[in-house]
């Protein structure tokens, strides 16, 4: 039987991209864009699964998930809970009590996305699913947003638009851009040559018939012909994948095919590969038809803008110029965007592409805290503005030579792997008695320098480093970037220390005690070398037992009696023990034995008897007590027979 999946989502192209991605995988899926649509679309289809965004209108995630497990028959639903804020305590506590299937922070990886759902529903897709393809048409997923949320979920493979004849493929890799190629006439290199005024017209007749000769590939026929250098040359190639990738932007039309993990073959490298962030922006700011900007402004004018909440897309290498940060700053302000359709053609592309790449995101209503954000968003665009200076050398970055990228990749390791062990404040390096402002400017340094777009055009392993610095860096400001938050991770942190000492002394007393236990056999069998090692482990485990030393001194004594001092050595363990354990009858028989055996027997007899008072069942006392009871009954005797003489 076919699984039915509900994807539930207010943003419309994820929800899409998702619903085709499990299409394509054999399930049948169906989708809802609020919360009281998703609940209702539940109780209709009892779906095996529903992937569920935290953040719905009209109802939330969290609320959608209550109502579910209040329900009778769909109780037992297996729901997967996204959000694409960093997950904060209470949003896993409140998971975990609604017992969700998973909490899942957006942006998910497309391969991880699959795996999980796959593993919720083992084999009940269709009998032929295809892993390989995702589609759709661009008029319901434009460019922009596909490229994005490509990005976002990771995606490496091939990304096939075409309308009519024409026809265009993108290499992805790890969601950026790396190649690209076209069957478009106008975009061969001869074309753009001419249109830019390099070569004439004769002269690309000519290179293109010595191209059919054999005679090589074009642009070498060029050079041969000395209308280009080297430079030149590779300049035209760059110009040339470049407009072979922004043109995409300006199609309304055409169905797309992302096939994963396929590669290009013959294309056009791109040899400073861009941040698709950067890709975006330029290719909605330039290209994008101006009736699918205002067709979404239109369509979604009666919401709010409001500051993005993932810290993914927050610190994303999104080229911020002045222009943008004044719209960002108007629109946190509590402006709804039909208010944006009377503003000037390029700023609504800004605002569209601000839109596009999550760094501002729709409300149906603003929250109170967001109708006086005025100082939160004032904030936020000075962040932004301090990023942007470090994002207009990105390109130049994701060059770097490998012998840099071995440096990244060392100095993302040590990270990784120190904050593995760190608490929260460690990560960001902050001291605890930090104020907001402090916490705030370290991860904000932190995220810009560790967001996995930095490093665009590096090896998967160094992004996937990246990425998990990153959201170790992102938690770690969710737990402790406010003061309240601080203290109450501070005394969370302090209780999980006495737990940890609590678990760790537990461990020791453990291991002690079982060492404690072979000395006793041991020592029971007349073993006593192997005794006082077995004893001594015990102390040396768990120091602060007076038990332990006292049995290692009386067996420290058996194992050689004769030897020089070792009566009086083991007198002293005795002693340390005893003081240790003032109540028990141990010590107090073993110091008892170890005067007896020096023939102190006024001492070893008041041993033995404080041995008796601690414990009166003490067998081996009373029986010492007894003894010397006999001989001096048997003393008494003979010197009465003495004096009868």
């Amino acid at each position: 039987m076919t699984a039915t999946i509900l994807c539930a989502d207010d943003d419309r192209d994820f929800c899409r991209i998702l619903a085709r991605a499990l299409t394509q995988e054999g399930y049948r899926v169906e989708t809802a864009h609020d919360g009281e649509s998703a609940l209702a679309r539940i109780r209709e289809l009892h779906p095996q699964l529903v992937t569920l965004d935290v953040m719905l209108p009209r109802r939330d995630g969290f609320e959608v998930l209550e109502a579910v497990r209040g329900s009778r028959k769909d109780r037992e639903l297996p729901v997967l809970l996204m959000s694409g804020c960093t997950l904060s305590r209470q949003y896993l506590e409140r998971a975990r009590t609604l017992r969700a299937d998973a909490m899942l922070q957006k942006p998910i990886p497309l391969d991880e996305l699959l795996r999980i759902v796959s593993k919720q529903l083992g084999n009940r897709a269709a009998g032929n699913p295809s892993t390989t393809k995702l589609s759709g048409s661009v008029q319901e997923i434009p460019v922009p947003g596909l490229l994005h949320h490509l990005h976002g979920m990771r995606a490496s493979g091939v990304l096939q638009v075409q309308h009519g004849k024409k026809k265009k493929q993108v290499q992805l890799r790890e969601g950026s851009p790396v190649a690209v190629r076209s069957n478009l006439v106008n975009e061969t290199l001869g074309n753009l040559l001419v249109a830019s005024g390099k070569i004439t017209m004769d002269v690309m007749h000519e290179s293109l018939l010595r191209v059919k000769r054999g005679e090589g590939l074009h642009g070498q026929i060029l050079k041969a012909m000395h209308m280009l250098d080297e430079e030149d040359l590779a300049t035209a190639l760059r110009n040339q994948a470049e407009e072979k990738l922004f043109e995409l932007f300006a199609w309304e039309e055409g169905q797309f095919r992302f096939h994963r993990a396929a590669r290009l073959r013959g294309a056009n490298a791109l040899t400073v590969r861009r941040a698709m962030p950067s890709v975006i922006m330029e290719g909605v700011r330039w290209r994008t038809p101006l009736a699918v900007v205002d067709g979404f402004l239109l369509d979604q004018a009666e919401r709010f803008p409001v500051r993005g909440e993932s810290p993914f897309f927050q610190f994303q290498d999104a080229p911020i110029d002045d222009a943008a940060r004044a719209w960002l700053e108007r629109l946190e302000g509590g402006l709804a965007l039909g208010s944006v359709l009377e503003a000037d053609e390029d700023d609504r592309r800004i605002v569209y592409a601000l839109l596009t790449l999550e760094i501002l995101s729709l409300r149906d209503e603003l929250s109170r805290a967001c109708r006086g954000k005025g100082g939160a968003a004032r904030t936020h665009v000075r962040r932004i503005r301090e990023r942007s200076h470090a994002v207009q050398d990105s390109e130049a970055r994701a060059a770097r030579p490998s012998v840099a990228e071995e440096g990244i990749r060392k100095e993302l390791a040590r990270m990784a792997q120190r904050f593995q062990q760190a608490d929260a404040f460690a990560v960001l390096g902050v001291e605890q008695r930090s104020c907001d402002d402090e916490v705030r400017e370290a991860y904000t340094d932190l995220a810009k320098r560790t967001h996995p777009d930095r490093f665009v055009g590096s090896s998967g392993a160094v992004i996937r480093l990246a990425e998990e610095v990153f959201g170790n860096v992102s938690r770690a400001y969710e737990a402790i970037g406010e003061r309240d938050e601080r203290l109450a991770y501070i005394r969370k942190q302090r209780g999980r220390a006495r737990e940890q000492r609590e678990l760790e002394e537990g461990h020791r007393a453990l291991r002690a005690e079982l060492e404690f236990q072979k000395g006793e056999q041991a020592l029971k069998a007349k073993s006593y070398g192997e005794a006082a090692q077995r004893f001594e482990n015990a102390m040396t485990t768990y120091p602060e037992e007076g038990e332990y030393r006292a049995y290692f001194g009386w067996a420290w004594y058996l194992a050689a009696p004769d030897a020089a001092g070792r009566l009086r050595e083991a007198v002293d363990h005795v002693l340390s023990g005893r003081k240790l354990a003032p109540d028990r009858e141990k010590p107090y028989l073993f110091l008892g034995r170890l005067y007896k055996a020096d023939h102190r027997m006024k001492i070893a007899e008041k041993m033995f008897t404080r041995a008796v008072q601690l414990n009166p069942s003490c067998v081996e006392a009373l029986r010492e007590l007894r003894l010397i009871d006999m001989r001096r009954e048997r003393s008494k005797g003979i010197v009465r027979r003495l004096l009868r003489r």
